[in-house]
């Protein structure tokens, strides 16, 4: 979840807006809750795809709320997401995908869970860690949304879908291709409710920045299928840019990104990405 004090908390991921006001939900993602637990499927729309494989960062939207929501057990604890690993195959997206986690460690201050992204034949798409803080509510914090399995099934009713591809409707701007400089405005289709860059969003900005180094050397088509972000501060302000540095010589090689909000010349995200040049 998120905490809204303007200070430099770890980056929120587990974001849940209202699908008329906030771009990622309009991500198609319907919630469903039995004996096992809560599970979010994404069906997937042409908006939110690359080259015909979903992007990673829809997918780690799907398993951060997974993941987020599942833990948040008290209106008295904010659940930040410090940190999330995310491996996904570039596989032509399938008709439905289902995302679900497991709390692999759970202490005093945090939580480590997996997660795992499947077909509707079971096969995984997409696998990872996240980790989050766990602090508790200062009387002088805003009140905390909080978000249940039983009102997330409630919320993500998957219709409310994009009309425009994810990265125009984001209004991400390619400033220098090559260097894999890109920048987005932070508009209130883009905030949190906490007011700054939702955790989807930082995730696209990275997503596209590596994808489109990575296309400029390769002079072909990629598909960006690893993403390891550490949220280290908000951005409210921005425009946050990119500032990529590719870690060895082929296009495939990792790349290492930092998202800066220009408004503070501030760090606010480290991600490490790779793509997979299509063949």
């Amino acid at each position: 979840m998120h905490r809204s004090d303007g200070g430099d908390q770890p980056r929120p991921m587990t974001d849940v807006s209202s699908p008329e006001f906030s771009l990622p939900g309009r991500f198609g993602i319907a919630a469903h809750v039995d004996d096992a637990g809560l599970r979010l499927v994404l069906t997937p729309q042409a908006e939110v795809l690359a080259h015909g494989v979903v992007r990673a960062s829809v997918l780690a939207y799907a398993v951060d709320a997974v993941a987020g929501i599942s833990i948040d057990e008290s209106p008295d604890v904010w659940t930040l997401t410090t940190d999330l690993s995310l491996r996904m195959r570039p596989v032509p997206a399938p008709e439905a995908l289902e995302a679900t986690s497991t709390v692999v460690r759970r202490g005093r201050r945090s939580v480590t869970s997996t997660f795992e992204v499947a077909d509707g034949n079971g096969a995984a798409v997409a696998w990872g860690a996240i980790g989050f803080a766990t602090v508790p509510r200062r009387s002088a914090d805003p009140p905390k949304p909080h978000v249940t399995p039983a009102v997330a099934a409630q919320m993500f009713t998957g219709r409310s879908t994009l009309s425009e591809p994810l990265r125009e409707a984001a209004g991400i701007e390619v400033l220098d291709a090559a260097a894999g400089v890109v920048q987005v405005t932070v508009t209130p289709e883009l905030r949190n409710p906490a007011g700054t860059l939702q955790g989807a969003m930082v995730a696209l900005v990275a997503e596209v920045a590596a994808e489109e180094m990575a296309a400029a050397r390769a002079d072909a088509p990629v598909v960006v299928t690893d993403l390891d972000l550490r949220y280290l501060a908000q951005a409210p302000e921005g425009p946050v840019r990119s500032r990529t540095r590719l870690l060895g010589t082929a296009p495939d090689d990792p790349m290492q990104i930092e998202l800066i909000d220009t408004s503070a010349d501030r760090l606010t995200t480290l991600v490490y990405a790779r793509a997979r040049v299509l063949a």
